[in-house]
């Protein structure tokens, strides 16, 4: 298990349980190792070999890291064992163990309340972990998963950044630098940090290599779409558009790509919604991830609020999912990006579509080219 541990400062470990965050839990160290390299984070299911001791793997990646996330659904206080005893009043309990030793190391802890969690009351703890309810608590929903995730990437960049600098002047050598996404800052520098190589295991490179297959095939149905959209006599536009029944018969997600301008001068092009399913249709507990660019087409800058995916699942309720681009100014003719990520937690038609926001409260077109997703 030696071997599988992060070795350089900026260590993360995912504490969680399987009963009610396994979702959340795969989505954020998907995202994080992206972001800081895989061998920076910690999961049993990801990191643990076969074979490995799960007490001693855990304890030590405890033992060795620099932050711990600690996930919290809304029945994380209450979830009890086979016999009906609650697991949080059990001292061999993993996910007590694990935050019992990082309050004892007290390295940076933060909790995410998932999906509406609330916060722990301290006499709702074992004493051995009051004092995590005085922890400054991170709300995570996956209806907002890009913007709740670029906040936690901003307290990580800076914590790590800290680590960093405290090795430094510990050790007097420069310590390995943490990999960020391109254009990332940490701790106020504005240089991007380079992205450090792994040592990957055999078993990755298998998954890596599946990946690969999946994106040629992805890219094949994306250019597919994009063929049958441009050969289609109706093109979409602002005002009124048919929406376009996606998840169904053929599998995937169909989208109209066509290139429209609203009222307020903001063109829409781009429009893609993907699935790590694809090309099948999306299931329930799949995340669909929803892109799109914006262009000002007019002589005057425009001042966005922010961008979004309207999403409404099949019950008709507001799931909207937000992006980071709050307070970006728009010159003329400059364009931005956005997306959003959008969990289908329940079967039946999801209905979505890009959107923004424009200071004075301007709104995109209501229900701006959107698009059906069935989820199965």
């Amino acid at each position: 298990m030696a071997g599988s541990l992060p070795t350089a400062s900026g260590r993360i470990f995912i504490s969680y349980r399987r009963e009610e965050t396994a979702y959340p839990a795969g989505w954020l160290y998907d995202r994080l190792a992206d972001r800081y390299g895989g061998g920076q984070v910690f999961k049993d299911v990801d990191s643990i070999q076969l074979g490995d001791d799960f007490v001693e793997a855990i304890t030590r990646a405890v033992g060795s890291c620099d932050v711990v996330l600690v996930l919290i659904g809304d029945k994380w206080v209450t979830i009890a064992d086979e016999h009906g005893k609650r697991r949080l009043d059990d001292a061999d309990d993993f996910v007590r163990l694990e935050i019992q030793a990082a309050l004892t190391r007290n390295v940076r802890v933060i909790p995410i309340l998932v999906d509406g969690a609330r916060m722990p009351r301290a006499d709702e703890l074992p004493e051995s972990l009051a004092k995590l309810v005085r922890r400054q608590a991170l709300e995570f929903s996956p209806a907002r998963f890009e913007f709740d995730t670029s906040r936690l990437f901003k307290v990580l960049d800076g914590t790590l950044a800290e680590m960093r600098k405290t090795q430094e002047d510990d050790d007097g050598v420069p310590a390995p630098a943490v990999a960020a996404e391109p254009g990332a800052t940490t701790g106020g520098d504005p240089k991007p940090l380079p992205r450090q190589r792994g040592h990957f295991a055999p078993r990755t490179l298998i998954l890596g290599g599946a990946a690969a297959v999946a994106v040629v095939i992805l890219l094949a149905v994306l250019l597919l779409a994009n063929l049958q959209n441009r050969s289609s006599p109706s093109a979409n536009t602002a005002g009124g558009q048919a929406p376009v029944q996606a998840g169904g018969g053929g599998g995937g997600i169909d989208v109209d790509g066509s290139t429209v301008t609203s009222e307020d001068g903001l063109q829409l092009s781009g429009l893609q919604a993907t699935s790590r399913r694809d090309p099948e249709s999306p299931r329930v507990g799949d995340t669909v991830t929803v892109s799109y660019a914006l262009t000002n087409t007019t002589d005057q800058r425009l001042q966005l609020e922010y961008t979004f995916v309207g999403v409404r699942d099949p019950a008709g309720d507001n799931k909207d999912a937000e992006d980071m681009n709050e307070g970006r100014a728009l010159a003329p003719g400059e364009t931005v990006t956005a997306q959003g990520r959008v969990l289908l937690n329940a079967a039946g038609g999801w209905a979505m579509w890009p959107c923004y926001v424009l200071s004075g409260d301007r709104f995109c077109p209501d229900r701006w080219q959107v698009f059906f997703v069935l989820a199965e």
